[in-house]
C-alpha cells in the first residue's frame, strides 16, 4: 500500500509537472496561476500545494527536470574526446543545439526562459538562478578554453572569457531564434556547420585588436 501510495505522488508529481510546463509554455508564467497547473493537471488545488510551496518551486522542479543550455555545456568530460579540449567543447555545444530540438521537455523550458518569462520581481529568482548556473557554467568552460589554447589547438592571444562568452551568446541565439519558427532553418540538421563556424572564427583570428576580416578570409570560414 505505501508502495503504491508513492507510485501515486510521483504520479501527480509529474502531471503537474507536465501541465506546468505547457501551461507556462503557452501563456507565460505570470499569466498561470497554480490553481490553473492543477485544474490542467486534473489534480485538486491542495495536491498542488503538497508537492510545491508556490510558483518558484513549481518552476525550479520544471528546471532541475531538464539541463539548460549552459548546464550541458559545463558537463564538458575529458572522457567525451580525450586529450583534445576544442573537441569536447565542439561536441558539447552540438548536442546542446541538438537537444533543444529533439527533447521536447527541453524545448519547452527554453520557450519559458527565452519568450515567455518576464523577469519581474515575482521570477526574479529565475534569472538569478539562470545567471548563478551560467557563471559556473562559464569558469569550467574558460579552463577547457585555455587548455586548448596551450595546446595549441587556438591563437595563442585567444581571450578564454571572449570565447566562452561569444561562445554562450551564439548558442543561445541559434536556440531563441529557432524557437520563434522552427520551419525557418534545420537547427538540429545544421547545428554541426554553426558550431563549426564559430570555432573556424576563433581559429582564423588573428589578434585580438583585429577590427575586420578580409573579404577571401571570410568567404573561406562561409564555405
Amino acid at each position: 500500500l505505501a508502495r503504491r501510495t508513492k507510485e501515486e505522488a510521483l504520479e501527480t508529481y509529474t502531471q503537474l509537472l507536465d501541465a506546468a510546463e505547457h501551461l507556462f509554455s503557452q501563456n507565460g508564467v505570470t499569466h498561470t496561476s497554480l490553481h490553473e497547473v492543477a485544474e490542467a493537471a486534473g489534480v485538486t488545488r491542495g495536491a498542488i500545494y503538497h508537492h510545491f510551496k508556490n510558483k518558484l518551486d513549481l518552476i525550479d522542479a520544471l528546471m532541475k527536470r531538464v539541463l539548460l543550455p549552459i548546464d550541458e555545456m559545463g558537463t564538458c568530460q575529458a572522457e567525451i574526446a580525450p586529450g583534445d579540449p576544442l573537441a569536447q567543447i565542439r561536441l558539447r555545444a552540438i548536442h546542446v543545439l541538438r537537444r533543444a530540438v529533439s527533447d521536447p521537455h527541453t524545448r519547452a523550458i527554453y520557450t519559458i526562459l527565452f519568450h515567455k518569462c518576464e523577469y519581474v520581481d515575482e521570477v526574479l529568482p529565475i534569472k538569478q538562478r539562470h545567471l548563478a548556473g551560467r557563471n559556473e557554467c562559464a569558469t569550467k568552460i574558460m579552463g577547457v578554453f585555455r587548455t586548448a589554447i596551450e595546446m595549441g589547438q587556438l591563437p595563442s592571444d585567444t581571450d578564454p572569457k571572449n570565447a566562452t562568452m561569444g561562445l554562450f551568446g551564439f548558442i543561445d541565439g541559434l536556440v531563441y531564434n529557432w524557437l520563434l519558427d522552427p520551419s525557418y532553418f534545420a537547427l538540429e540538421n545544421n547545428a554541426e556547420y554553426f558550431i563549426d563556424i564559430y570555432i573556424l572564427g576563433l581559429q582564423r583570428a588573428h589578434s585580438a585588436k583585429h577590427s575586420s576580416l578580409d573579404s577571401s578570409l571570410l568567404s573561406k570560414i562561409l564555405l
